[in-house]
């Protein structure tokens, strides 16, 4: 019990180092349940390691909200939510943003459909089909642990609007360069921005590739 009270207290010190909503904290707390009681079934995540699970997925998605928020917008989509990082963390923290979850792996469709009514999150719809087939457009696409920007640019694209952003979870600044002079070779030169994350008490480099289209 001292153990996972610990652990809990490592994910609400990491909220108020990234200055977030503490308020939520009860919300990703019952999401960390669910994941825990799900993912031996599931497979959801890589690890059910409780420590690896709020420091590398839930910190890791909630240290890139405040970005997100300070576009301005007003919907985002999720593509490859798998578990619901980050897309749930960000409908956690930003009541007021409209979140779809695009997954199309049917049993983590379930989890998420599941997971949005236990969590209250009213702002969740979960779209379980290939990205390429949802055919609406959003002002915010974003994906983590996703595949290499060159394999996916052109579906990725399509989901965003006129002046949309595109912002994916990467890491280290290095290999974000490597990764996109391959996207140029294909698709023609590109400006995009490498906002750094500092996530709380995870040792490594993480950051956000932003290209507006």
């Amino acid at each position: 019990m001292g153990k996972n009270s610990s652990m809990r207290d490592t994910l609400a010190e990491g909220l108020k180092l990234l200055s977030l909503d503490f308020s939520k904290e009860r919300i990703l707390n019952t999401f960390l349940d669910e994941i825990l009681l799900f993912n031996p079934q599931y497979g959801l995540v890589g690890s059910n390691d409780e420590e690896e699970i709020i420091v590398k997925h839930v910190l890791d998605s909630a240290a890139g909200v405040n970005f997100i928020s300070s576009l301005g917008k007003k919907d985002l989509i999720d593509v490859g939510s798998g578990a619901g990082f980050p897309g749930v963390v960000i409908a956690s923290l930003l009541p007021d943003l409209s979140v779809t979850l695009a997954e199309r792996m049917s049993r983590r469709v379930s989890f998420l459909k599941n997971l949005s009514l236990v969590l209250r999150l009213e702002n969740v719809k979960v779209e379980g089909r290939d990205a390429e087939d949802i055919g609406v457009q959003f002002d915010i696409v974003t994906a983590r642990a996703f595949r290499p920007l060159a394999d996916v640019y052109p579906v990725l694209a399509s989901l965003l609007r006129d002046g949309g952003f595109l912002v994916l979870y990467k890491g280290p600044e290095q290999n974000i360069r490597h990764e996109m002079e391959d996207v140029s070779a294909l698709y023609g030169k590109m400006d995009f921005d490498i906002v750094p994350l500092d996530v709380p008490f995870l040792d490594e480099e993480r950051n956000l590739l932003v290209i507006q289209r």
